[in-house]
């Protein structure tokens, strides 16, 4: 694997300090701009690099501002550095701005009209012409925030497709099945064959699991309200477990639910809950799942909402 635009740099300033060039980061960067032009050919040659990438691209890092700094020690792109910092440069963007964005998030700032910001605590999206399915700006938010160019993306209960879609044009590798496919990048399978398909590559794995209401509906259940409620919460972790092996470590895995708005009278004189709680309970009883994010995503008009937990895999002790 190569070596990332910071390991780099790195790389450059050690060498301008056995070059006895000081060991302050811009004195270095500085004095290796000064060298004469055959001597810094020689340089470039020597660490492997072009004389025009180390002058224009990767010395500059020097005197970025530390948020740039940070998100390229995290694996911003370093064109992208280079981009935000133009923007700086001509104030069409402020410090603040950038400050506290993670790399996938400032790899898309500023986003275009219709798109998400995936540091915002509520994302307020435009409803979806289609009568069901994630909105595809919630789902290119999710794609774009907890994974990276290349890496793969798996949705298992994919419906229209709308998150392999979004995966595919954000430059990941994706792949979809349903049991009932709608959308032509999807294939028809069934989640039980899922370990079978992957072990250990996808770098996030989406699950859209039927509603309660729907649940119920489907499996025909007859028992009182309150056994059905542990008979979800134990489906939902079925679907985890057998999504689990997919997932490298490291992975995320993104639980998408569109929970009850409202309760009758009957659940309120029951005291029955069928809001959250079920999802929140089964990602954090299933060993090796690590409750990382919430997301909130709510129509502009209010009509709907999807609430989106993910949780990391952890590594294997």
């Amino acid at each position: 694997m190569g070596r990332s635009a910071w390991e780099t740099y790195l790389r450059v300033l050690e060498k301008g300090r056995a070059m006895g060039l000081g060991e302050e980061e811009r004195a270095v960067a500085q004095g290796l701009l000064a060298l004469p032009k055959e001597a810094f050919s020689i340089l470039a040659r020597e660490l492997g690099l072009k004389p025009k990438y180390l002058r224009h691209d990767l010395l500059p890092v020097a005197f970025f501002p530390e948020a740039l700094r940070e998100a390229l020690k995290g694996g911003l792109p370093l064109r992208h550095a280079h981009r935000l910092h133009r923007l700086l440069r001509r104030g069409e963007a402020r410090l603040e701005d950038l400050q506290g964005l993670p790399p996938e998030a400032l790899a898309t700032w500023p986003l275009e009209d219709g798109e998400l910001d995936p540091a915002r605590p509520v994302w307020l999206y435009p409803e979806d012409p289609r009568p069901e399915g994630l909105a595809p700006s919630v789902a290119r938010a999710l794609v774009r925030l907890h994974t990276r160019a290349g890496e793969l993306v798996v949705d298992p209960m994919a419906g229209y497709g709308t998150v392999v879609e979004a995966a595919l044009a954000l430059g990941r590798r994706a792949w979809g099945g349903d049991i009932a496919p709608k959308g032509p990048r999807v294939e028809r399978a069934d989640i039980r064959h899922l370990p079978r398909r992957f072990r250990e590559e996808a770098a996030l794995l989406v699950l859209h699991p039927p509603t309660f209401a729907t649940w119920v509906r489907e499996e025909g259940h007859r028992e009182p309200p309150e056994e059905r409620y542990g008979g979800y919460i134990g489906y939902l972790q079925g679907l985890l477990e057998l999504s689990l092996p997919a997932l490298r470590p490291g992975g995320r895995l993104a639980l998408v639910v569109r929970p009850r708005r409202c309760l009758s009278p009957g659940d309120w004189a029951g005291g029955r809950d069928f809001f959250l709680s079920p999802f929140e309970r089964a990602l954090a009883e299933i060993p090796g799942l690590r409750p990382l994010a919430y997301h909130l995503a709510v129509s502009r008009g209010g009509g709907e909402d999807w609430h989106l937990f993910v949780a990391e895999r952890q590594e294997e002790a």
